[in-house]
Order: structure tokens, then C-alpha cells, then sequence
């Protein structure tokens, strides 16, 4: 009898160097800061206490946290309610400080899984090579190891989204025999993925557009019907739940309308919006959520109204805004490395300048944020490209990072809700670098 040694395999040895760095970085914070900070973080896990238990209509507290606590009116959440029911969940079972503990384990493990549904995708439209690229880069990204640790939806999201897409893309990987499994399962995770950002809501039907092309007119329909039908299946538990308590109509959440008032006027603050909506009211704003949703599609359509092409102008150079500057830079603080380098170039440009310039506040950190952000844009665009012969497999994720862009072209724009486009831009950027050694290469499925 031979005893028989383990040998990892190197996508194993990437996830838990995943997993290594994403609990290097998480055990390094004080987890009771997270209360402190104020805006979304504070907000989703006040809010999350609330709705998992129970409390409404009133000034909510948690006991041991030190916050003073926000009023809350469950019927007016402007968000889907998955995040906050994982937030709120761990607050109402453990103290605070082992309540964010275990949230962010959590989410550390399900940044380690992007890594693996980035592996998958990439190795589905280019090979394994390109899976095992696209899996270390996003392994030792410092814009996915610190969001795993922020308590905010994005890392929830892009895990849903993640494996949906990577079972949905699946189907059209040659072997596949449970085309139908897959396809059901796909369509409750993009349900639940936009029951935590809303955002995602019309993108299964870009999806059952891709089946009738990828499948045929006969087929595709059938299996374009039951990923709708699954889909609607999960998202319509929230607008039942809301209707059947509340009296109220939601689908996926009821912030597009404040998003799309945002994104129609330049964005001053928080403070300002308020005045400006107050205006357009023509008094105080009302308490109704789905009242204010009314005041800001009318002030949006007037201001849209008002200057076309000022609003389109507006739009494309807030979007493009946000997808030249990275997610991440802005948890280290300090002054804006590219407003320092800007300064550089107009004014010095000698190298002692550049000098001073490399020694600033967390300028290495953020220098590696950049390179990141912008070999993933530059070397997906070259793998899109690369992958174009196996369109049937490529063209959901390169729909995710079009999707994404469109929707955020029209609503408002950050680099933080464009940051989950980047799995996508990984994936086909692994592509573009494991053809390095074998220019002129095929794509293989």
C-alpha cells in the first residue's frame, strides 16, 4: 500500500493565496471603526438591524456599537434587501465587533470564488493558461483584496453575478449535459444578484437575446422563457413582500429615479441635491419614498428636457470619468495621485518634482491600484478581441461589461459601481496575455 502525497493543483494554490491576503488585510482593521465612518457602511448595517429585526418607525440603536443610531423607516428603503439581511443577520446573533468579523470572513471567501468564477470564464473562451492568468490577477489585485473587507454590497453582488455568469456561460462549453440545471440556477443567482443591486435588472434579457442567437430561434426561445420565468420568480419575492405589507410597488429597488436625477445635474454634495429637490417640490420633500421617486423623474425629465445635448455631454464625461479612475485609491486617502501627477506635468516637470511626487502619502499603494485598473481595460480590450471566434461563449461577459457601462451611462457614475465590470475585463485580459508565447493562436472553447 502506497501512500499518497497531496499535490495542489495551481488554481488551488491561487485561491488560498487569495485567501491569505484577503485575512491579512481584514484582521488588520479594528472591526468596530466600520461603525464610525458614517456614510453606506454605517447605513447598510443600521438599516440591516432594522429590517432583520423587526424594528420600525423608530430611532434604532445597536447595542454595543458605537453609533448613535439613525431613524429608520423600513417601508421607505430605497435598496433591495439581500445585503442588508446579511449585514443585519450577524449583527442580530453575534456582538458588533464579531458581527463585522464574520460578515467580512464571509465576504473574503466569496472574493476568493472570484477568482475561481474569473478562472472558469476565461477558461471557457481562452483556455486554461488564460483561467490560471485572469485567477492570479485578480488574487493579488489590491482593488478586490480591500473590497472584500468594506461592508457594502459590492462584494455580494459581484460573487451572485460572478457565479451566475459563470454557470450561465457554461451551457455553451462543448461536454456540457446539464444545459437546463445550469441555466435554472444561472437565473436564481442573477435574481438574487439584483436583489442586491438593482442595477442588474434588464440584463437577463440581454441574456435571453444571446440564447435565440447562440441556441436558434427554437430552442433559444424555450430556454430564454425559463430564464425569465426563474429570474422574475426571484425578484418578484421582494415586490410581494412590499406590497403585501407596505401597500407599495417595487421592482428590484426604488433608487433608479434619485440615480437618474443625479446623473442629469452635476453632483455638489449631498446638501445641494437636497436643496435642489426641495426646489423642485416647491417646499419640504415629502416623506413617501414612492412621492420623492415622482419629484425626481419630473426634475430629470425638465433638466433633460431643457439641454439635450448638454445632458448627453454631461453623461458620457461622467462616465468616462469613472472608468478612468480606479476603485480602491480612495480608501487610502490623501491627495489624488492624478491630480498630483496633472499638477506635475503642467507645472514642473523636472525629475526632482517627480521625485517628491513618488514620496507622497501612499503613492506606491495607489500607483499599483492604477497599474491594475489599467492593464485589466487595455489587455481585456485586446482579449475581447482575441475572442471573438468564440463569440458564443464571450459575448456574456463582454454583455456584463457593456451592460454595465450602459446602465451607468444614463444613471449616475462612479468608479465603485463600475468596479464589478472588472471580473469581466480580467477574464478576457487573461486571454490576451496567455496568447504572449502563442501569437496567432486560436481560441479554443
Amino acid at each position: 500500500m502506497t501512500n499518497r502525497r497531496f499535490t495542489p493543483t495551481p488554481l488551488q494554490l491561487i485561491l488560498a493565496l487569495a485567501i491569505v491576503l484577503r485575512l491579512a488585510h481584514a484582521f488588520s482593521l479594528n472591526p468596530l471603526d466600520v461603525y464610525n465612518t458614517g456614510g453606506d457602511s454605517a447605513w447598510y448595517l443600521l438599516n440591516g438591524y432594522a429590517l432583520v429585526t423587526g424594528q420600525d418607525n423608530t430611532h434604532v440603536t445597536i447595542p454595543g456599537a458605537p453609533h448613535p443610531g439613525v431613524p429608520v423607516r423600513l417601508a421607505y428603503l430605497p435598496t433591495p434587501p439581500l445585503y442588508l439581511l446579511f449585514a443585519g443577520f450577524w449583527q442580530a446573533v453575534l456582538p458588533p465587533a464579531a458581527a463585522i468579523i464574520m460578515t467580512r470572513l464571509l465576504q473574503m471567501l466569496m472574493g476568493a470564488a472570484l477568482c475561481f468564477f474569473a478562472h472558469r470564464l476565461a477558461a471557457l473562451f481562452g483556455g486554461e493558461r488564460a483561467g490560471l492568468i485572469a485567477a492570479s490577477a485578480l488574487a493579488v489585485s489590491p482593488a478586490f483584496i480591500l473590497e472584500a473587507a468594506v461592508v457594502q454590497s459590492e462584494t455580494l453582488f459581484m460573487f451572485l453575478a460572478g457565479a451566475g455568469l459563470w454557470l450561465y456561460t457554461r451551457i455553451f462549453a462543448s461536454g456540457e449535459s446539464n444545459a437546463t440545471r445550469s441555466l435554472i440556477a444561472a437565473a436564481v443567482l442573477f435574481g438574487l444578484a439584483t436583489l442586491t443591486r438593482a442595477a442588474l435588472l434588464l440584463f437577463p434579457a440581454g441574456l435571453a437575446i444571446h440564447l435565440l442567437l447562440a441556441g436558434g430561434l427554437r430552442r433559444g426561445f424555450r430556454q430564454a422563457v425559463l430564464l425569465l420565468a426563474v429570474y422574475a420568480l426571484v425578484v418578484s419575492t421582494w415586490t410581494v413582500y412590499n406590497l403585501a405589507r407596505w401597500g407599495r410597488l417595487v421592482v428590484g429597488g426604488e433608487g433608479f429615479a434619485a440615480f437618474l436625477f443625479i446623473g442629469a445635474t452635476d453632483w455638489q454634495g449631498p446638501d445641494a441635491l437636497d436643496a435642489q429637490l426641495a426646489e423642485a417640490a416647491g417646499g419640504d420633500m415629502p416623506g413617501d419614498t414612492q412621492e420623492r421617486q415622482g419629484i425626481y423623474r419630473e426634475a430629470a425629465a425638465q433638466i433633460i428636457a431643457q439641454d439635450v445635448p448638454g445632458y448627453i455631454s454631461r453623461r458620457l464625461a461622467d462616465l468616462t470619468a469613472a472608468l478612468l479612475q480606479p476603485h480602491g485609491t480612495i480608501y487610502y486617502g490623501g491627495e489624488s495621485l492624478k491630480d498630483l501627477a496633472a499638477g506635475w506635468w503642467m507645472a514642473d516637470r523636472s525629475p526632482e518634482g517627480l521625485l517628491r511626487l513618488a514620496q507622497g502619502e501612499w503613492f506606491w499603494h495607489k500607483l499599483v491600484i492604477y497599474i491594475f485598473h489599467y492593464a485589466g481595460l487595455l489587455l481585456g480590450t485586446v482579449g475581447l478581441w482575441l475572442s471573438r471566434r468564440n463569440w458564443r461563449a464571450a459575448l456574456p461577459s463582454f454583455g456584463f461589461i457593456l451592460y454595465i457601462l450602459l446602465v451607468h451611462l444614463v444613471l449616475d457614475a462612479l468608479p465603485r459601481y463600475l468596479f464589478p465590470a472588472m471580473l469581466c475585463w480580467w477574464a478576457f485580459a487573461g486571454v490576451a496575455l496567455s496568447r504572449l508565447r502563442r501569437p496567432g493562436t486560436a481560441a479554443r472553447w
